[in-house]
């Protein structure tokens, strides 16, 4: 046998001894912490031994324990890592539901933080596999975040939605989520990320055809103190200016600045499908925009 299997089913038995109680020896209550640590230890041999099942198994037979033990915040790190053990099986069903659960016992921990990144590690499980279930983690992240006042980490979440969004071509939601973002930043004054991110959302609404709102948005982001000054602010107006007049050289120009090409890989991609009007007539059409472009460069060839 080997060795790490059979430290595992030693560690086992002590867990099952734990939870024995006894008239005779005068145990009455199950002792759930040594049996607890007996079963994370168990986990990880069978882990080390690539007895994934078993770990698994045995991580959930921990996160129990903690859970008659009343301690909330052990409980839930043995599920996150039971979840972690599911996807490793492929199980991914599995793990994104022992995933919200660990991120539920978190929340009612105290921990929203914690409770946040959990869910955040159970979206990234389903970001190349499931886009939808993947946003549809974020979103309950945001809210969570939202409620306990976390600006940064919604910040961080509301970007990861937005970057989904574009990859799907829902430009509409990628548009409300930017608009969040902006309205965030604009209250704390810090023009530069204003700049960049009004730039992304201006490139959604020309996508979508909508110079009208592009301009709307651009205006909006001048009662945020300074955005005026950042290169961002000429660049966008210039951008809008030329897709308003059907200047395609100089729209092409704006997209070719510097400060254009610094743009997250899927506001490239994004450029590489827009188009000034007076060149849409020979473009096939994205889902809500003016799309042409290859749908399978890879995200080295926008850099």
């Amino acid at each position: 046998m080997d060795k790490r299997v059979a430290e595992a089913e030693e560690c086992m038995k002590k867990a099952a001894k734990a939870l024995k109680t006894s008239l005779i020896g005068l145990k009455f209550k199950p002792d759930f912490d040594s049996a607890a640590s007996e079963y994370e230890r168990a986990a990880v041999c069978y882990r080390n031994a690539s007895k994934l099942t078993e770990c698994r198994d045995v991580y959930l037979k921990a996160a129990e324990c903690h859970e008659s033990n009343g301690v909330l915040f052990h409980a839930a790190k043995c599920k996150e890592a039971a979840a972690l053990v599911c996807k490793d099986l492929g199980e991914m069903d599995k793990a994104k539901q022992l995933m919200e659960t660990a991120a539920d016992i978190y929340a009612e921990s105290g921990t929203p933080d914690t409770s946040a990144m959990a869910l955040d590690k159970a979206a990234k499980f389903f970001e190349p596999v499931d886009p939808d279930k993947a946003i549809e983690i974020y979103k309950k992240a945001l809210l969570l975040v939202q409620e306990t006042d976390r600006s940064r980490l919604a910040s961080e979440f509301l970007d990861r939605l937005t970057r989904l969004y574009l990859r799907q071509e829902r430009y509409a939601d990628a548009v409300a989520n930017i608009e969040q973002e902006v309205d965030m930043y604009i209250e704390v004054r810090e023009a530069s990320k204003v700049g960049r991110l009004t730039t992304g959302l201006v490139l959604v609404q020309l996508m979508r055809g909508d110079a009208v709102a592009a301009d709307k948005s651009y205006q909006a982001s001048f009662k945020c103190d300074g955005f005026e000054r950042t290169d961002d602010a000429a660049i966008i107006g210039s951008l809008i200016t030329a897709y308003e007049s059907g200047d395609e050289e100089k729209f092409t120009q704006c997209l070719n600045r510097p400060q254009m090409k610094a743009m997250d890989n899927e506001f490239l991609r994004l450029m590489k499908k827009l188009k000034c009007p007076k060149s849409i007539g020979s473009q096939s059409g994205g889902k809500e925009g003016h799309g042409g472009g290859d749908e399978n460069e890879d995200e080295d060839d926008f850099k």
